[in-house]
């Protein structure tokens, strides 16, 4: 029976349930074809990756090939990895896989496990590029940078990292969790590395690297070649390092072990640094704290056996810039000449000088200090940056080995920039022992370019007998923001070769940014006493006013200038035991030089005061003092010479003053022995109290050299002497004495020859003394009573200034012409003071017989009338007549006589009462010559014909007048003719003839006298000797005046009414 659809449906509603076959079909139908799928699949697998690989590749355009080794569950492989341009590309890999791990929802990336790694990156702008990898990470979020949650197995992993500093080589093996449990190891080397203003040479490090909790840590040692920040170096860094680094990357913190083979900063050299230091921080500042040891501290002059520093320090790598600041020790401190040796240098410089040996003393302490050593303990702090450094210590103990102390407290201490080398005082500074003056100094001061306020003293210094005392020194501020400082110096004791009491200098003075300017306004320094060696000056005020701006000063940059002048400076004093005393109108010194107006030194008293004066003197300092002089002037007391017009240049060198130029020499007497000589190579040396000066001295104008003079003088004793050379001095027709001297007009002229000599003056306490001998060999001249020739004399000064001699002086002569020559003479001689002549004896050989001159004395120091008196001594008449060369004329008979003479104060001279006499044995006259007159008539014959042969017995000349003018000869003859021949009877014979012949035969047996008178010219016995070679000048004088009228007398000075008729 059928049922309908309801009831059915009714039935199956209220029938229990049953399992449902065909859901469990279904079921087993899916899984079989989800098996079948997934098997499908499965056996597509590394198809269906690669192609999803290189679609992603592809869309990310990203260059990559690799090789698919595993496809599984648990794990992908790939192998040979290539990222990047082949030819050089971004990332090698030589296995990479990828763990798979089913997590709380679902399967996740597990552990990544790469070996063989090679990566190529750069940090631009603070973010690490890795290439085409960079397209295959996800797009950065804006957060922080952070270590991802991923754990890595890496092995031969390298990654070659260009960075700003520079190109950085990193090796990586290591496996864990990178945000939190990572542990490995990690090399890294480069070969320079630049961060801001530091270089780091040739860095390397193996480090152990962990990370907790996102913060990367390394372990272990790290090192360079060297590190340089600024002008800080350090070589051979060495550290252990302890780093913790932030999980951003961009800071760090940490410590270790620090060792230095060499830390340098500027000038500044430690060597075998090592010790511990901290740090925190980050690129742009770096700080921690330093506890270092170097073996050997070697600063900018100061050398340590042992330092240490300690503190804080900080660094700025980004800029290169340093900071320390702590506690500093030294030990076996040395300072070297770079830092004492400018000062030691400067004060032993000074030696010498009224401060010298305070100087030396402060010297000796320097030296000594620097050279034994000291301990030291400062705070201090070193800033140090590119071309800049500062160096401040705010306490200092300094304690010598040879017992110097230096203390250095409150305030912010003392302050040095560099390159700039300012200074920055403030606070409290003490000074003592080990031969330093005590000294202590309270100074403040805001900042290095500000003013400087506070006070100091510094107790006197003493060096043997020799102290310095200043009194406070005072420090203010001035409008401008500059420093004004105010003391006052007072020095007493000894210096090289003299000593100084009571030298007081006020010393006002202001620096600052303006510059540096000491002595702007006048101020009274002077002494007390002041000795240089013989030399004492007493109480002296010196009124010293700025030249110009200031004494000194300097402006910022420019170079030291100023100057100062003395007004009408004035001394006086004793030298040795002469008074003495300068002065001058003006005296200005400046840096490079003085200047001296009118200056003028006295030397002695009453009429013993030696001069010298000096219109103009400059002088430029350099390797000493030289410089100019004009004017000068002056003379010894003791040397009878005047000297001016000297000009010419100075310097002052070695202790030894050199004066050389050209000068004037004149007589200092009145009147003048000697006409004004000039040297041309004039030179004054002064060493000590010695002087020397030589000098040629020339006749100034024909340059005839006429001597050298050598001058030697004890400053000190005022003894000394002087040579006088001369050299052969030539006088010639052009030359002549009386170009020289006055002393030899209306004396000699003419003068022809030489004088060769040396003279020398002496001079002491005693007085003056002055000698020489001079000679002349063959000199001819003319005198006033004739010319002179050969005539030779050594001449022996025994005073020469006096123009005096020994007596006994000796001169000899070849021909003296008075009118008659005389040949062949010796005279004798003195020369006398005041110009006055002594004729011992003159002598000559005279015709058979000798010419003497009388003893006598020449007075030639005024104008007077002088005297001589010769005497003829046996004058051989034949000689005389043949020397005369009277070829008309023979005679025989010797003659005595005398022949006074005078010269009047023009030289002329004249015969007074001279007087030639024959002996009483008489002798012959005879004229051989023509009868050249007319007819002389009977008694005309007759006195001729007697004189052809007249013997006399009385021969008798009177010479009476001048030389060279109006000049009477007197001849008084008496005698027979020897052998009378008969004259020529007038013509007509007869009585007549007879009788005269008879009367004129008697005529001629009569005795003869003959009076004769000859006045005229006359030089020497011209008429005489004409009257003997005409005799008709003796016959009209004999003859009856009846009969004088026929003659002619061609001599009109013949004067035949005067004389006697004869008898």
């Amino acid at each position: 029976m059928s049922q309908s659809v309801d009831e059915q449906e009714i039935i199956d509603e209220a029938a229990p349930r049953r399992p449902r076959r065909r859901l469990r079909r279904l079921l087993l139908a899916l899984l079989i074809l989800l098996i079948a799928g997934l098997g499908i699949l499965w056996s597509m697998r590394e198809k269906l990756a690669t192609d999803y690989f290189e679609g992603e590749l592809a869309r990310r355009g990203v260059q990559a090939s690799y090789e698919v080794k595993r496809i599984g569950f648990g794990s992908q492989i790939l192998e040979n990895v290539v990222i990047g341009d082949p030819a050089r590309p971004d990332a090698t890999i030589r296995r990479l896989e990828v763990g798979i791990a089913l997590g709380l929802y679902g399967p996740e990336v597990g552990t990544i496990t790469v070996r063989g790694v090679r990566l190529r990156g750069s940090i631009v702008d603070g973010q690490v590029s890795l290439g085409q990898i960079d397209r295959l990470l996800p797009e950065p979020t804006g957060a922080p940078f952070a270590l991802p949650d991923q754990r890595i197995d890496v092995a031969d992993a390298g990654i070659a990292l260009e960075t700003p500093a520079g190109l950085v080589a990193l090796a990586l093996t290591g496996r864990g969790n990178l945000a939190d449990g990572f542990r490995g190891q990690m090399a890294m080397t480069a070969r320079a590395l630049e961060i801001g203003g530091c270089a780091i040479e040739a860095p390397r490090a193996n480090v152990a690297v962990a990370v907790d909790e996102l913060r990367p840590s390394l372990r272990g040692p790290a090192a360079a070649q060297a590190a340089r920040c600024g002008d800080m170096l350090a070589a051979r860094p060495r550290v252990a390092l302890a780093l913790t680094l932030a999980s951003t990357i961009d800071s760090w913190r940490g410590g270790g072990a620090l060792r230095i083979d060499r830390l340098a900063a500027g000038a500044n050299r430690a060597a075998n640094v090592e010790g511990r230091l901290t740090f925190a921080g980050n690129a742009a500042r770096t700080q921690g704290r330093a506890d270092l040891w170097a073996g050997a501290l070697d600063t900018d002059g100061a050398r340590t056996a042992r330092a240490r520093i300690a503190g804080p320090y900080a660094l700025s790598l980004d800029r290169g810039e340093a900071l320390f600041g702590g506690e500093i020790e030294a030990a076996g401190l040395r300072l070297g000449d770079a830092a004492l040796g400018g000062a030691v240098a400067s004060l032993r410089g000074a030696s010498g000088t009224p401060v010298g040996p305070i100087a030396e003393s402060l010297a000796d302490a320097l030296a000594r200090a620097g050279r034994e050593g000291a301990e030291a303990r400062a705070q201090a702090w070193l800033a140090s940056g590119p071309g800049f450094g500062a160096a401040r210590v705010n306490t200092l103990r300094l304690d010598g080995a040879g017992g110097a102390r230096l203390l250095i407290d409150g305030g912010s201490g003392a302050t040095y920039f560099w390159p700039a080398g300012r200074l920055r005082l403030d606070g409290d500074f003490a000074l003592s022992g080990g031969g330093f003056p005590e000294t202590r100094f309270t100074l403040r001061q805001a900042s290095a370019d500000g003013p400087l306020e506070g006070a100091g003293r510094i107790a006197p210094i003493r060096a043997g007998e020799t102290s310095l005392t200043l009194s406070e020194i005072r420090f203010a501020a001035s409008p401008g923001g500059e420093t004004r400082f105010r003391t006052a110096a007072r020095l007493d004791g000894p210096f090289s070769g003299g000593r100084v009491r009571g030298l007081t200098l006020p010393i006002d003075g202001r620096f600052g940014r303006g510059g540096f300017a000491l002595g702007e306004s006048c101020v009274a320094a002077g002494f007390e006493a002041l000795e240089v060696q013989n030399l004492r000056l007493g109480a002296t005020r010196l009124p010293l006013c700025p030249e110009g701006r200031a004494m000194l000063w300097q402006g910022p940059g420019g170079s030291l200038q100023g100057g100062a002048r003395i007004d009408a400076p004035r001394f006086a004093g004793r030298l040795g035991s002469s008074p003495v005393a300068f002065a001058a109108a003006r005296l200005r010194v400046g840096p490079d030089g003085f200047a001296a107006t009118d200056f003028a030194a006295r030397l002695g008293e009453a009429d013993a005061v030696n001069r010298l004066d000096i219109a103009s003197l400059d002088g430029r300092f350099g390797e000493g003092v030289a410089g100019d002089f004009a004017g000068l002037s002056g003379d010894l007391a003791a040397v009878p010479l005047l000297v001016d017009g000297g000009a010419g240049r100075w310097r002052f060198a070695g202790g030894e003053l050199v004066a050389e130029g050209g000068i004037n020499v004149a007589d200092k007497q009145d009147p003048v022995r000697f006409y004004p000589l000039i040297s041309h190579d004039f030179r004054l040396a002064i060493s000590g109290s010695d002087l020397t000066a030589t000098g040629g001295l020339d006749h100034p104008g024909s340059g005839t050299r006429v001597m050298r003079a050598t001058i030697v003088h004890d400053l000190s004793s005022g003894a000394g002497n002087a040579m006088l050379d001369v050299e052969g001095l030539r006088f010639h027709p052009g030359f002549q004495p009386d170009l020289l001297t006055p002393l030899t007009i209306g004396v000699i002229a003419l003068v022809d020859g030489s004088v060769t000599g040396q003279g020398r003056i002496a001079w002491d306490e005693a007085g003056t003394r002055s000698t020489g001998t001079f000679a002349t060999q063959g000199m001819n001249l003319a005198a006033p009573f004739g010319p002179v020739q050969g005539l030779t004399t050594r001449i022996e000064f025994t005073d020469l200034l006096g123009l005096a001699t020994a007596p006994g002086q000796t001169a000899t002569v070849d021909l003296v012409q008075a009118g008659i020559d005389v040949f062949d003479g010796v005279l004798t001689y003195q020369l006398r003071p005041d110009y006055r002549v002594a004729i011992e004896s003159a002598r000559w050989p005279f015709a058979g017989g000798t010419l003497t001159l009388d003893p006598t004395a020449l007075d030639f120091s005024r104008e007077s009338t002088k005297y001589l008196t010769f005497r003829v001594d046996g004058l051989d008449a034949a000689r005389f007549v043949e020397q005369m060369e009277f070829g008309n004329i023979a005679a025989t008979g010797t003659f005595d006589g005398v022949v006074p003479m005078q010269f009047d104060e023009n030289g002329s001279g004249r015969i007074l009462n001279g007087r030639l006499s024959a002996r009483p044995e008489g002798g012959t006259l005879s004229y051989v010559g023509e009868l050249t007159d007319r007819d002389l008539g009977a008694y005309g014959i007759l006195a001729f014909n007697a004189l052809k042969s007249l013997r006399y017995d009385k021969f008798d000349l009177i010479l009476n007048g001048a030389l060279d003018g109006e000049f009477v000869t007197v001849i008084d003859l008496d005698g027979v003719a020897r052998d009378p021949e008969g004259t020529a009877l007038p013509s007509g014979g007869g009585i007549p003839q007879m009788v005269a012949g008879r009367v004129l035969g008697q005529l001629a047996r009569i005795p003869f006298q003959f009076n004769i008178r000859i006045q005229g010219q006359f030089r020497s016995l011209i008429a005489t000797t004409r009257s003997f070679s005409d005799p008709s000048l003796l016959i009209q004088s004999v003859l009856p005046r009846a009969l004088s009228g026929e003659l002619e007398t061609p001599v009109q000075d013949v004067q035949p009414e005067e004389s006697e008729p004869v008898r």
